[in-house]
């Protein structure tokens, strides 16, 4: 059984910006969109519409939660939160698959690797909280080794950062974020050649 992480104490801007530039939104956009020039550019405009709905129905979702009272931050930071958001994302991320081909798309194990992951973090979540940014950073650094070595060098240089402002906003623990870690780097190894 986890430990809560402590409430968190207003942060500051340089604590806050490692969490919003690498939210599991943007890493997901951006690894979508270097898989999909790296692995089938005619699929490009398809593959980021479809992330676009996604993360644009995720997001509304969370702020209508966290504006009705309903989730203490909008990222569903408490573990009783995330049922309903796992559910959701998980939902989304099978329509995803079958927006961008389903089995026919070269993204298709990608996708269901990331499917994969969500649903260990889901299970995992009546026992520990872990972190989903830092699972999906680690993720798609490992991913994008394979596909554009550079970026994926440059994600997962940026996980200390991340790390830090978990915890430094209080979000997660130690164990959290390095449990997230693991989970990331273990679905994105399944897809390294």
């Amino acid at each position: 059984m986890s430990h809560a992480a402590p409430p968190a104490a207003p942060a500051r801007w340089w604590v806050r910006w490692p969490s919003l530039l690498l939210h599991p939104f943007a890493v997901f956009a951006l690894l979508t969109l270097v898989a999909a020039w790296r692995l089938d550019p005619a699929a490009l405009p398809r593959a980021m519409a479809g992330m676009a709905v996604v993360v644009a129905i995720v997001w509304a979702f969370a702020w209508w939660r966290w504006r009705s009272g309903r989730w203490s931050t909008v990222d569903a930071s408490r573990a009783q939160e995330r049922p309903l958001l796992y559910a959701i994302a998980l939902s989304l991320a099978g329509a995803y698959w079958l927006w961008i081909g389903g089995r026919a798309s070269a993204m298709s194990t990608g996708v269901l690797s990331a499917i994969a992951m969500l649903c260990i973090a889901g299970l995992a979540n009546r026992w520990i909280k872990l972190s989903l940014h830092m699972a999906c950073l680690v993720f798609a650094g490992v991913v994008l080794l394979g596909l554009w070595r550079p970026l994926g060098l440059v994600l997962l240089a940026c996980v200390p950062l991340l790390a830090w402002s978990r915890l430094r906003l209080a979000r997660h623990t130690w164990v959290e974020v390095l449990g997230g870690s693991v989970l990331g780097a273990l679905a994105g190894a399944l897809l390294l050649p």
